[in-house]
């Protein structure tokens, strides 16, 4: 959040535009005040990240204010507020970022907030933004889905997140999303597009950087929060299963909340959409041999459901399924997984389950 005060001699304005800033959700009022000298006190001691200053006001109007809270914090962002515009020329002159007139609009606010976020090279704090990549993808700062200005937009961003915080070549780029454009008509669009995903995050208070080195891009996902990115931190770094870790396991396996990037056909999705299925059935089979070694078979039966609610023909998560509520003696239910199972895979390939699913089902199911 940018740290702001308000100076307005008038306290109903004062009230005003901390409800704006407030509603932002891109910043927090430290101090309200409505004299010039009791602000100057204030940041003597206080650092903040912005000043909105009313211009008419007694005593010390707001442009000698200005200039007095540049000598004290000079990379405190200076943005006058005011009902007059007769005064532009001189707030500029003494470096303000921005000139709100009044009566403030939310839109016009948030865009001087964007301003100051964007030239004072401010980063919000981190967890603000998190980035789904499981069902559909979306990123959100809190509640509020970012609205990106194309498909083309999304789809670059998730390209980048796709190779893990890790440098793609442009090319590499330009070769999975812009096949059919060649040369300086391929970059123009990457530049294009990179400009589109910037000013969409930024519109939401988020500067992202994308970092160019020797004809590549990475895109720097500290303080990103990303169900993809530690779904595969998890996997890369997880060990066996055990009742120390059981835990970590399954908020990993609650990650996966849909198919990768789902909705989407893109010829690079496809290894990464099948790597991402296969490695979370197999999470879930760790998870659920863990209960059926220590004889929790309720449990076992849980996460067993929960991935066939994903995969409803995986084999292995239907054998271990039946096998699990066997255990727990619900013979009934168990063949009524099996029949489910059964005509799945006679309508989808026309293929009954296997010897070995068959057999178990006629030796536990009487």
């Amino acid at each position: 959040m940018l740290r702001t005060i308000i100076v307005d001699d008038e306290p109903p304005a004062l009230g005003r535009l901390e409800k704006l800033l407030t509603d932002s959700s891109m910043a927090t009022v430290e101090g309200k005040f409505t004299e010039a000298l009791e602000a100057l006190d204030y940041l003597k001691n206080n650092q903040v990240d912005a000043v909105f200053l009313d211009i008419e006001m007694p005593d010390m109007d707001g442009i000698e204010l200005a200039s007095r809270i540049i000598d004290l914090q000079e990379k405190t962002a200076i943005v006058f507020v005011t009902a007059c515009n007769q005064y532009a020329v001189e707030a500029f002159h003494l470096n303000a970022l921005d000139y709100l007139l009044k009566p403030v609009s939310a839109d016009r606010l948030k865009e001087s907030l964007n301003r100051i976020i964007e030239e004072k090279g401010i980063l919000l704090p981190s967890g603000r933004i998190h980035i789904n990549c499981f069902g559909k993808f979306g990123v959100f700062v809190g509640e509020e889905e970012v609205k990106f200005r194309t498909e083309k937009a999304q789809e670059l961003l998730a390209f980048l997140i796709n190779n893990k915080g890790g440098y793609v070549s442009r090319s590499k780029i330009i070769d999975n999303l812009w096949e059919d454009f060649e040369g300086d008509r391929a970059i123009a669009h990457l530049n294009t597009t990179l400009h589109n995903v910037k000013k969409a995050l930024l519109q939401y208070g988020i500067h992202i950087n994308v970092i160019y080195d020797t004809g590549s891009y990475r895109m720097d996902a500290d303080g990103v929060s990303c169900d993809y990115l530690q779904f595969r931190d998890f996997i890369l770094t997880v060990g066996a299963v055990s009742g120390n870790n059981i835990l970590d396991f399954e908020k990993a396996a609650a990650l996966y909340s849909g198919e990768y990037l789902s909705g989407w056909d893109f010829e690079w999705i496809e290894g990464k959409r099948l790597q991402m299925e296969e490695e979370y059935v197999q999470l879930l089979l760790a998870i659920s041999n863990y209960y059926l070694e220590i004889g929790d078979y309720q449990s076992a039966v849980k996460w067993l459901k929960i991935g066939l609610q994903q995969e409803p023909l995986h084999r292995e998560l239907n054998y271990r399924l039946i096998e699990a509520l066997l255990l727990c003696k619900e013979q009934v239910i168990a063949m009524k997984y099996f029949k489910i199972f059964s005509n799945g895979l006679m309508k989808k390939s026309g293929m009954e389950p296997d010897e070995d699913f068959q057999r178990m089902m006629r030796l536990k199911v009487k």
